[in-house]
C-alpha cells in the first residue's frame, strides 16, 4: 500500500491491515488461546481423580487385614501399589511421589476385631497435595467404615439379632449426603470451567496493551490518530474492536464446547451468562487500556498486566473461600473483574440461578469497563500525543 493510501485509510482498516500482516498478533486473537485452553482442558478432562497410589504396612497379615487391603485397592480412587515393611520405606515412596499416603495396620488388628474390641489403623498422607489428600481420605474412611460396620453387624446377627435390627442399632441416625450443582465433584466443572476465563483475561489484557503500546513504541501515534480523524475515542475503539470480537467469539466457543460437547448444560439464565461473558471481555479491555495509558510503556504495562491477571484465579474465591480471606486480600479480590465474573458463572451455569441474582456483579463489571476505559482514553488524550511519550520499550 502506498503512503498516500495509508494516509487515507480508516483506523479500522489500518488495524485490520496490521493483523493480516502480523502472524503472532493475529494468533493472539485466534489459535494461541484456543491451543492453550485446549491443553488446559486435556489436563482436567478426566474429571475425577482415580487410582491414586498408596502403600500399606500390614503388621498383622491376617485374613481381615488382607481383606481391608483388597477393598482399598478395589475402591475407585485408590490403588495399592505395594506392601512395605516399615514407615521408612513408606516415607521414601511419599518423598519420591510414587505414593501419596500409607496405611498402617497394627499387629493385633484381627484379634481385637474378633474379640469385640476397637482396632485402630493409622492413615498418614502427604498434606501438601490437598486435593489428593481429600480424595484419598474419603475413600480410605469409606472402606474402613464399611469393613467395621460389616464386622459389627455380623457379630450382632450371630448373637441372634435380626439383620435389619442390627443395622438399625448400629446406625440409629443415618445421614444422606447429596452434592448440589457438581454432583460428581468433577474437577472439570470445579477447575476447568473457572480456569478458562482466567486464561482468557490474560490474553485480553496482553492484546490491548500490545496493540496500543506498539503505536507508542514505534512513534506512529500521529498516523494512528490521523486515521481516526483526530478522535482518541475512535482511535482506541478501533484498537479494541477486533480483540473484543475475537474474545467474545472465544468465550462463546468455550460456552458451546462445555455445555454441548461435554454435557455441562447451563442450569440457570443463559442470556445472563452470555451478558456476563461480554462484560468480562469489556472490563479487561478497559483495564488493558488504562494500564498502557498510565505507563506509556509496553514493558511496564505488560508487567502490570502479569501482576494483575496471572494470580487473579488464586484470589477469585474458587480455590480458597472469599469470605475467609484477610481484609487486604479480599479487597484485592473484589477489585478484580475475574472474581465477579466467576461468581456469576457459578450462579448461572451450575447453580441454576435466575438472572436477577447476579445484577450486582454485572453492574460492578460494567463499572470497571466504563471507568477503566474512560480513564484510559482520557490519559492517552492528555499524554500520548507528545513526542516524549514515544519510543519507550
Amino acid at each position: 500500500m502506498s503512503e498516500a493510501d495509508k494516509s487515507q485509510e480508516t483506523a479500522l482498516a489500518r488495524e485490520w491491515r496490521h493483523l493480516r500482516g502480523d502472524f503472532w498478533d493475529a494468533g493472539m486473537l485466534s489459535w494461541i488461546p484456543v491451543l492453550l485452553c485446549g491443553i488446559l482442558w486435556l489436563v482436567f478432562s478426566a474429571g475425577i481423580a482415580r487410582d491414586l497410589p498408596i502403600v500399606v504396612i500390614d503388621n498383622d497379615n491376617s485374613t481381615l487385614s488382607r481383606q481391608l487391603t483388597r477393598w482399598l485397592d478395589a475402591s475407585p480412587g485408590v490403588r495399592v501399589t505395594a506392601k512395605v515393611a516399615s514407615s521408612d520405606d513408606a516415607l521414601h515412596r511419599l518423598r519420591e511421589r510414587t505414593a501419596f499416603g500409607y496405611l498402617v495396620i497394627p499387629g493385633d488388628f484381627e484379634k481385637k476385631l474378633l474379640g469385640g474390641r476397637q482396632a485402630t489403623v493409622q492413615w498418614l498422607y502427604n498434606a501438601q497435595f490437598s486435593s489428593h489428600a481429600g480424595a484419598l481420605l474419603r475413600d480410605v474412611r469409606t472402606v474402613s467404615t464399611t469393613l467395621s460396620a460389616g464386622i459389627e453387624m455380623t457379630a450382632r446377627v450371630k448373637k441372634g439379632m435380626a439383620p435389619l435390627q442390627a443395622a438399625a442399632q448400629f446406625e440409629p441416625i443415618r445421614t444422606t449426603l447429596n452434592s448440589l450443582y457438581n454432583e460428581n465433584i468433577s474437577y472439570e466443572a470445579f477447575l476447568t470451567l473457572a480456569l478458562m476465563p482466567s486464561m482468557l483475561q490474560i490474553f485480553i489484557v496482553v492484546a490491548i496493551v500490545t496493540g496500543i503500546g506498539r503505536e507508542l513504541r514505534d512513534g506512529t501515534v500521529p498516523q494512528w490518530l490521523a486515521s481516526a480523524q483526530g478522535s482518541w475515542l475512535r482511535a482506541v475503539g478501533a484498537k479494541l474492536l477486533f480483540p473484543f470480537i475475537a474474545y467474545c467469539a472465544l468465550a462463546l466457543l468455550y460456552l458451546l464446547f462445555f455445555s454441548l460437547a461435554r454435557g455441562w448444560a447451563v442450569a440457570g439464565s443463559l442470556p445472563a451468562l452470555m451478558l456476563s461473558m461480554l462484560l468480562l471481555v469489556l472490563a479487561y479491555c478497559g483495564l488493558g487500556t488504562l494500564l498502557i495509558a498510565a505507563t506509556l510503556s509496553m514493558r511496564l504495562a505488560l508487567s502490570g498486566a502479569a501482576f494483575i491477571t496471572a494470580p487473579a484465579f488464586a484470589f477469585a474465591g474458587q480455590a480458597f473461600p472469599l469470605l475467609s480471606m484477610p481484609p487486604l486480600a479480599r479487597a484485592w479480590a473484589e477489585a478484580l473483574p475475574l472474581t465477579h465474573y466467576l461468581q456469576l458463572q457459578t450462579k448461572y451455569w451450575l447453580a441454576g440461578a435466575p438472572w436477577r441474582y447476579g445484577v450486582q456483579e454485572m453492574l460492578i463489571l460494567a463499572g470497571i469497563a466504563i471507568g477503566c476505559g474512560a480513564a484510559g482514553v482520557f490519559l492517552l488524550a492528555r499524554r500520548a500525543n507528545a513526542p516524549a511519550a514515544w519510543g519507550r520499550t
